[in-house]
């Protein structure tokens, strides 16, 4: 946001007057890829949703939650991989661990969305991650592991194609590394066979 900061608004008026007018929208040239209405716990929402009333109901009503007030955007620049990993990242280290569905869930999906990074994982992963979420939500001593669960249950369903494409590309960016290394070592070798 151009002019992030604290304001006080009234409920009711529209996301999009809060982010674009209030906040000065992204920076030029961006366009808004998602944005958490209630803070990072919140399950994330597309720009279309950026019209509707920002309200408790109208929130709900798009599957998402006002939460703590704070307005997260995520402009077209950043990997959703990147923020889920961020985000999973951040509930995992605030974990107490007493209880098992956030004690490991937190740290299983971290460890899944790494997979998802570096290009090891498969698109049936991905479902599974998704899956791991459902049972995380309701099944905690308190909210922390819901807090992770909404909102990376949320991108996977809205991004799932970014998701599977990150792999794909990652997987391609270590294929050319790879063949770059053998090169190398086939070039040295070469060399030193000549010496």
């Amino acid at each position: 946001m151009q002019r992030p900061g604290n304001y006080e608004i009234e409920l009711g008026i529209t996301a999009r007057e809060i982010v674009c007018d209030l906040a000065g929208g992204p920076p030029e040239g961006r366009e808004i890829k998602c944005w958490f209405p209630g803070g990072s716990s919140a399950p994330v929402l597309l720009p279309e949703h950026l019209d509707l009333p920002y309200d408790f109901e109208n929130m709900a009503e798009a599957g998402s939650m006002l939460g703590s007030g704070a307005i997260i955007v995520i402009d077209d620049s950043v990997p959703i991989v990147d923020v889920a990993l961020r985000l999973a990242g951040f509930y995992r280290h605030e974990s107490c661990g007493k209880c098992t569905p956030c004690r490991e869930g937190t740290n299983w999906t971290v460890k899944m969305l790494e997979r998802v990074d570096r290009g090891e994982a498969t698109p049936m992963d991905i479902e599974i991650i998704a899956q791991v979420q459902e049972n995380i939500i309701g099944n905690c001593l308190c909210v922390l592991g819901d807090s992770m669960a909404m909102p990376i249950g949320s991108m996977i369903e809205k991004f799932r194609d970014e998701f599977e494409e990150h792999i794909e590309r990652r997987r391609q960016e270590l294929a050319l590394q790879d063949y770059a290394l053998s090169a190398q070592e086939l070039a040295a070798s070469e060399e030193a066979g000549v010496a």
